[in-house]
């Protein structure tokens, strides 16, 4: 068995280029390098190294040695960084979304949790949802899409609508609901970190041009002073961050089409199932007492404030 210490030295050698400066960057001395380099030659029966007067450079063999050495470190990291993860996660599950909006019933529910968790407030990137899950920096993540699979496994949460707050002497406030294609060419004041809304509302909203804010209150101090439009969901009503634009000021209305609408779900490994199946039926519960338009949103509020009951 070749020894960690070697490896490192190998792989270090090749990036570095000199005896000096691979013992300088792993802090030992020139000798103690020029031994490991002799002594990993011995261990593997080939010679790595080509030896010139004041200069040593690799073999073609020992190329191919350090790319190898470099793997079996990258693994040996990915195994203890696997394993480190794990037991975390089953001490403290770290749970992530890829949208802002079911983070916002978790936190609702968080005065009677069912067993320990902490959440992750950066939203992921889709794309890294598998690798987050299956590497163990996070326990659940809530995504928009099913990643069922033979690792993961998926369970619809329920649906988030998006709505838009119009300026009440706008003429599409005179509308019912509203399409993106009724939005065109409008200017809105945006939250920067909305996940997979900011891509919709890009794609959808034709010759748009859109504001994004970085601070919640600074979001609100434009809404409140401004007469751009905004956009919230049927979650927005649970946030106790959010303050509402007066109603005298700002109408808020549905926006049709199926691209307005995103399933939500909770997705796990498959091993991890049985752990969070109760939180999850909690989730789903919360969830259906959320309106699906905004002329509903007065009747249930009062539910949403009972959700961590």
């Amino acid at each position: 068995m070749i020894e960690n210490y070697l490896l490192e030295e190998l792989v270090t050698f090749q990036r570095m280029g000199t005896l000096k400066k691979t013992a300088a960057h792993l802090a030992v001395t020139q000798p103690t390098v020029t031994r490991g380099m002799q002594k990993l030659e011995d261990e593997l029966g080939v010679k790595l190294f080509d030896r010139h007067p004041n200069r040593l450079e690799l073999t073609a063999a020992g190329e191919l040695a350090a790319k190898e050495a470099a793997a079996v470190l990258r693994r040996q990291e990915l195994m203890v960084n696997r394993v480190q993860n794990f037991v975390a996660q089953n001490q403290a599950l770290t749970i992530g979304a890829v949208v802002p909006g079911p983070l916002i019933i978790l936190k609702r529910l968080a005065g009677a949790p069912l067993f320990n968790h902490q959440v992750d407030e950066r939203l992921v990137e889709p794309e890294r949802v598998p690798e987050e899950l299956t590497d163990d920096r996070l326990g659940m993540v809530f995504t928009t899409t099913d990643l069922t699979g033979p690792d993961l496994i998926s369970q619809p949460l329920g649906v988030e609508h998006l709505f838009v707050n119009l300026d009440r002497f706008l003429p599409q406030a005179n509308q019912t609901a509203v399409s993106f294609k009724d939005l065109a060419g409008l200017s809105f004041v945006v939250l920067d970190d909305i996940g997979a809304w900011k891509d919709v509302v890009g794609k959808e909203i034709e010759d748009a041009h859109f504001m994004y804010q970085d601070e919640r209150d600074a979001m609100d101090e434009i809404t409140r002073y401004s007469s751009f439009p905004y956009f919230t969901t049927n979650v927005t009503a649970a946030d106790p961050s959010y303050h509402p634009v007066p109603a005298n000021n700002r109408v808020e209305r549905s926006i049709k089409g199926p691209k307005a609408e995103l399933t939500i779900y909770v997705t796990v490994k498959r091993q991890r199932q049985t752990q969070v199946q109760p939180l999850v039926d909690r989730l789903k519960a919360a969830w259906a007492k959320l309106p699906t338009t905004p002329h509903h949103r007065g009747n249930k509020c009062a539910k949403i404030e009972q959700l961590s009951d």
